[in-house]
């Protein structure tokens, strides 16, 4: 791949690190803890929410644990990416590890600069589980980018 196709594939995680940390600064500094503003015609809620845990607030009993376990998988990724970054095509693969990486990599600065995740989106529901969750850009972008992992990673190249 030239260096054009790898800066391209480079930018995804930059741009979603930066992006979404700049919007859980304004988050932070702009709205009280569980203040609601909504957006869209309500479809979209912004909710400050710090998140210790994991995924949904699991092991918040634990943030050292999950740091350390998030550090892991980061890792990997983030070696996964830089390898498959040399190759030719698995283009559905180098995408899915860059937001990956990316949306990991700032979750992952958060909870070691502050102890927490800034959790921000909320999408109303009839279900009232589902109106619940709170999350941040960087988590939309690792759950797109493990399905989309899903759809590619086994893939064969071809020829």
């Amino acid at each position: 791949m030239g260096s054009n196709g790898k800066k391209v594939f480079l930018a995804v995680p930059a741009v979603i690190f930066c992006v979404d940390g700049a919007l859980k600064r304004r988050i932070d500094k702009r709205m009280e803890s569980d203040e609601r503003r909504e957006l869209c015609g309500g479809r979209i809620v912004l909710r400050k929410r710090y998140n210790e845990g994991a995924a949904f607030g699991m092991f918040k009993s634990r943030p050292e644990a999950v740091t350390a376990v998030q550090g892991v998988l980061l890792a990997a990724a983030a070696a996964g990416f830089s390898v498959l970054l040399k190759k030719k095509g698995r283009t559905g693969l180098k995408l899915s590890l860059g937001m990956l990486v990316g949306g990991g990599l700032s979750n992952f600065c958060d909870r070691i600069r502050t102890g927490h995740v800034i959790d921000y989106i909320s999408i109303p529901s009839r279900c009232g589980c589902l109106s619940k969750l709170v999350f941040n850009l960087s988590d939309l972008f690792i759950f797109a980018g493990a399905g989309i992992g899903m759809l590619f990673g086994n893939r064969k190249k071809k020829g």
